[in-house]
């Protein structure tokens, strides 16, 4: 692996695989039981088709090679993590038997890595945050070198706009109704505040949800679907966002401002 500045492999843990990381619980459950929504959402927009060749950067526990293979694709996972690619091996070893032969898990990193083949499909999901430009910028050159011609690459990220601007925006116009919540607490006898200043404090209050210093250290590059795009210049890109909110707000401005980046770049 390259002595060029990384996110420290050792903070991805194993408590941050099996407890504090999008899609733990749905994993605990089981596979075939439940799938994280994240999962569900780009398996249909990639739709793997038997005997695709298919790359999963950043593979976490596995997820994505455990549902590739039994579609029948060839699934290799990279991660620089020690930890996620042991987990990941693991669970490609809940595949049936005669599938098992269809799913890798290898450490690395993918800006550095030697490829033996080209991909139909490289899957990139809430990785690009978690990489600085320098090692983005030669990810990115990698990938027109291992992209086939009519392969896509699916990428999914934090927005920095809702981080930044939106989620603050919300807090502040949820105010009438936290207020409103607070005040029935009160009301209902399940809540007793020792003064009224406690009161307001509380049923004023605006907190925006960090991710603190752990978080931090692990998020280095929260982008815009600008910079995405800028990142993919010699691509071909389809780029949007999305958030599951129903709030007004979140309604009119989620083409740009919503929660989560949502890429599929091809070949230019």
């Amino acid at each position: 692996m390259s002595n060029r500045k990384i996110v420290d492999p050792n903070l991805y843990d194993a408590n941050y695989y099996y407890h504090d990381n999008e899609g733990c619980h749905e994993y605990a459950q089981g596979l075939d039981i439940a799938i994280h929504p994240k999962y569900k959402h780009v398996l249909e927009i990639a739709v793997p088709r038997q005997g695709d060749e298919i790359l999963d950067v950043g593979c976490g526990r596995g997820e994505l090679l455990y549902y590739c293979a039994k579609k029948g694709a060839h699934v290799l996972g990279l991660d620089y993590s020690r930890t996620a690619v042991d987990i990941a091996r693991q669970t490609i070893q809940m595949l049936p038997v005669e599938m098992r032969s269809f799913a890798r898990a290898e450490i690395g990193d993918v800006a550095d890595h030697d490829f033996s083949r080209r991909y139909d499909l490289i899957f990139m999901l809430d990785v690009f945050e978690h990489m600085n430009d320098d090692q983005l910028g030669r990810t990115c050159e990698k990938f027109k070198k291992i992209l086939k011609e009519n392969g896509r690459i699916i990428i999914t990220t934090p927005n920095l706009y809702y981080e930044k601007y939106l989620q603050p925006i919300k807090m502040a116009l949820d105010l009438p109704f936290r207020f409103l919540k607070w005040t029935f607490r009160v009301l209902r006898g399940k809540y007793r505040p020792k003064s009224v200043a406690e009161f307001m404090r509380n049923a004023l209050k605006v907190k925006v949800v960090g991710r603190g210093e752990a978080g931090k250290a692990l998020h280095v590059n929260v982008c815009t679907p600008g910079k995405i795009k800028a990142m993919l210049k010699d691509f071909k890109v389809d780029i949007w966002c999305e958030d599951p909110s129903w709030a007004p707000i979140s309604l009119m401005t989620r083409k740009w401002w919503g929660r989560q980046i949502v890429a599929v770049a091809r070949r230019g």
